[in-house]
């Protein structure tokens, strides 16, 4: 497989463009969810395909390969891209949250409210992931199909119906293994590139701490911690208390998805005409100058290692210029980050941004960068009287809290850990006492983020401002103050020995009688997030913010599209990687169709 993969060391400085021989159909950007399996696909098609990565191919280190390690994954400089984001424009609201980060004038980090004279407020940290595989190689691999009206909203505002719920659920059968039902269950799938397992459930029929703490949320809540969390069941969407959580690892705890299925497809005897190439920073699509409309006909590329500063490995190197040319489309697959980015970069955004870097526009488009959109998360953690015997893998708890709009709004998951957002060196580790359900808020009623450029530097990272609670903001923290008081109220009704406990949070102390406004403004201050999306929504072309139509298709652009979490309108369910792995089997339909009917006599 190596000598399918493009490589490179240090390279000099340079700044001379090379072209490259116009050997590929399709040039895929980034190595995620949406670019790795779209990439496999086009490829299996028999398209040459190339699919680029800024980062290297780290599939072999236990650090990415063993889910258990999510958190070392996400901490290692290896892959890191070192965001740094801000939750709001009020400046001293940031500057309460517990775990904002510092660049000490030792170079170091630090993280608190305290900072050492001299230090610089970096902002609040958000990691991802640059390496073959991206966010689907550090993430924790949780699995949960968003709710029917999350794809139907989709189909009704293009009246594109390919994408109701209904059509969907094909390409979540496509892709799985399931692993965790029994064989033939309606709905599943069994023969795809992503194998889906839940933890053991047998925990819950051994004496024990934490086994007695899981009866005590079931007895609360309902369900049971084998439930099928993505069953085809009609009232779905309705159904709360505890489930299995299901996440994309093998029985065997090993990571499965995007990096499994592109070293599968490369190490396959047919040789698929799939070409990865590595250490290849993208910096703009390039489009043809004699077309009428404008016509994606390549990219630009910087070759070589730690490119992009973000990575903490960053040393200032500019890398070899290199354009690379695509005889069908350009994808652009790097994230609800990075996609805006080069979008941008590529003179599509809006044109006063533009204007603003003297990048030349190709496509004055309003919606690139805006509305972005993340979950909200927090947690209630706490610690036993004892050390807690026992253990178990984390099982999920949906929650529908009086407010919720139509649907279940809450997903949580628990077991014996800590958990309270990212920071460099996160978690904070509390014991053997500790136990905790995170949650996430599904469905925020804000969507004012926005992604902006800082400047026409490729390799410079954008500004990114989520504005966390800006419209609706009362009524989403009631419904997460509701959440915590129903895990507080499972969680400790374990009773003693294992009580009383003590909270951290939102609440601090033992039994202590917080009041609901204290508690809400402690979730609004601490609220953390890793589910970015939507800076580059489907939408139909009279929606002055729409980027793309149902197609994946950019308006007003030849052969260019975007495959990745950043397409959604809104934030698919509580999390995103299986609605990207789903999406980008969409889009190899989408693709397939077109290339047919462009190959065809007619056309």
């Amino acid at each position: 497989m190596a000598s399918r993969f493009l490589t490179f060391g240090l390279l000099a400085v340079t700044r001379v463009v090379a072209q490259t021989a116009a050997t590929y159909d399709y040039i895929i950007v980034g190595s995620g969810p949406g670019g790795a399996p779209l990439a496999a696909n086009l490829a299996k098609a028999g398209y040459p395909t190339l699919l680029l990565e800024a980062g290297d191919d780290l599939g072999n280190n236990k650090n990415y390969s063993e889910m258990a390690n999510f958190n070392l994954a996400a901490n290692d400089e290896k892959s890191r891209w070192d965001f740094f984001v801000k939750h709001s424009s009020d400046k001293e609201r940031e500057l309460k949250y517990e775990h904002m980060t510092w660049r000490k004038p030792d170079g170091s980090f630090y993280v608190g409210l305290e900072p050492p004279e001299g230090s610089e407020q970096l902002g609040i940290y958000y990691p991802r992931s640059a390496t073959l595989g991206g966010c689907a190689m550090h993430n924790g691999g949780v699995c949960s199909l968003p709710s029917d009206d999350d794809w139907d909203a989709i189909a009704e505002s293009t009246g594109d119906d390919t994408w109701l719920a209904k059509n969907m659920r094909q390409y979540f059968e496509r892709i799985e293994t399931a692993h965790y039902v029994p064989a033939d269950t309606p709905g599943h799938g069994y023969s795809g590139y992503l194998n889906l397992t839940i933890s053991d459930p047998t925990f819950m029929q051994q004496t024990s701490d934490i086994q007695a703490i899981a009866s005590a949320i079931v007895k609360t809540v309902g369900g049971d911690v084998s439930r099928d969390i993505n069953s085809l069941d009609a009232d779905r969407d309705q159904q709360i208390g505890v489930f299995g959580l299901a996440d994309h690892a093998d029985p065997n705890g090993h990571r499965t998805g995007s990096n499994s299925y592109l070293r599968s497809t490369l190490d396959d005897p047919a040789k698929y005409p799939l070409t990865v190439q590595l250490q290849s920073l993208v910096t703009k699509v390039l489009f043809s100058e004699d077309a009428e409309k404008p016509t994606a006909v390549g990219v630009e590329v910087l070759r070589g290692p730690s490119l992009y500063k973000a990575d903490p490995r960053y040393n200032g190197t500019k890398g070899e210029v290199v354009q690379i040319f695509a005889k069908r489309e350009v994808i652009v697959a790097g994230g609800a980050f990075n996609t805006p980015q080069i979008l941008k970069l590529s003179g599509i955004g809006p044109a006063e941004e533009l204007k603003k870097f003297d990048i030349p526009v190709v496509k004055d488009l309003p919606g690139v960068g805006e509305k972005l959109a993340d979950n909200y998360e927090g947690g209630m953690l706490m610690l036993a009287s004892k050390p807690l015997n026992g253990s178990s893998g984390p099982f999920a708890v949906q929650l529908k809290t009086p407010t919720a709009r139509k649907n279940r709004n809450i997903y949580g998951w628990c077991k014996s850990f800590s958990f309270e957002g990212f920071w460099p060196g996160f978690p904070t580790e509390y014991g053997p006492s500790q136990y905790e359900c995170a949650f996430v808020h599904m469905n925020p009623r804000s969507q004012a983020g926005y992604v902006h450029l800082r400047s026409n530097d490729p390799q410079e990272p954008p500004e990114i401002n989520f504005e966390f609670f800006k419209d609706g903001g009362d009524e989403d923290l009631t419904e997460m103050l509701d959440a915590a008081k129903t895990f507080r109220k499972a969680i400790t009704s374990a009773g003693e020995p294992i009580g009383p406990f003590t909270e951290k949070h939102p609440c601090p102390g033992i039994n202590q009688n917080c009041t609901d406004a204290a508690q809400k403004e402690f979730l609004k201050l601490q609220t953390y997030s890793h589910h970015a999306s939507s800076t580059a929504g489907i939408g139909p072309a009279d929606d002055k913010l729409a980027v793309l139509d149902s197609k994946f298709r950019v308006h007003g652009v030849k052969n260019l599209r975007v495959v990745d979490a950043s397409v959604f309108p809104a934030v698919p369910g509580a999390f995103p990687v299986c609605p990207v792995f789903m999406i980008a089997e969409k889009a190899t339909d989408d693709i397939l169709e077109a290339a047919k009917a462009a190959d065809s006599p007619s056309a």
